[in-house]
């Protein structure tokens, strides 16, 4: 990973769950709605599918704050960890390639069944890529690369600079995208601070072959839904 490249971070401490990232996501990549139904959850749509490309996660945990009634909203946004050796791109050569100006993963219109030798959501440790019948094709969040391109031209930008489209929605700032070396080091210093401020718990939690999107979790990642 080079530290030019894009990354992104997602402090689940300033998520409200509003999802205003998955409704800017879907207008930005031009998806249809997707007709759901309620299942005891506010979690909507229920998962990832060729139509979200990305879903927050609500997971309701048991707490010792009884200001919070002893119980909590966890909030995690899901999507494509971006991994710096992609599984799914040795499972799909020609259909995924990763973006040598921002390092984002990206598949392209020969990431099709026939192509690819095994489902992609198999061979994604985090069974991300969903099938797009519309498309015919995989698809899953591209980090808005082409919105950081240096060709890109009339794009909306967030303090002087390109972001993502989820990002640019994000009414508490939670996410935060800029180069690997801008990240990280955001990212070490949020941590410092929710330490400090009655979250002992708190961690960075990213991908296991050092991912493009890193999160700041307040809770061990298992109370997420997530593997530690």
């Amino acid at each position: 990973m080079k530290a030019n490249e894009i990354m992104m971070f997602i402090d689940t401490s300033k998520c409200i769950g509003c999802k205003g990232c998955q409704v800017a996501c879907k207008q930005w990549h031009k998806l249809e709605a997707e007709e759901t139904v309620f299942t005891g959850s506010y979690q909507n749509p229920p998962d990832l599918s060729g139509k979200n490309l990305t879903v927050v996660k609500f997971q309701e945990v048991e707490t010792d704050d009884k200001d919070k009634g002893n119980l909590e909203f966890l909030f995690f946004k899901n999507q494509c960890r971006h991994c710096d050796k992609p599984r799914c791109k040795e499972a799909c050569p020609e259909g995924v390639e990763i973006d040598a100006e921002t390092g984002a993963v990206i598949f392209n219109e020969k990431a099709t069944k026939e192509n690819c030798r095994i489902p992609l959501e198999e061979a994604c440790p985090y069974n991300v890529p969903r099938y797009s019948e519309d498309l015919g094709r995989y698809v899953k969040c591209d980090l808005c690369y082409d919105r950081f391109k240096s060709s890109a031209k009339g794009i909306t930008k967030r303090n002087g600079k390109p972001t993502t489209a989820c990002e640019l929605t994000c009414p508490t700032g939670a996410i935060v995208t800029g180069t690997v070396k801008e990240i990280i080091k955001l990212a070490q210093k949020r941590l410092e601070l929710l330490k400090n401020d009655g979250h002992p718990n708190a961690s960075l939690y990213t991908d296991y072959s050092a991912g493009h999107v890193i999160w700041l979790l307040t809770e061990p990642p298992e109370k997420y839904g997530l593997p530690k």
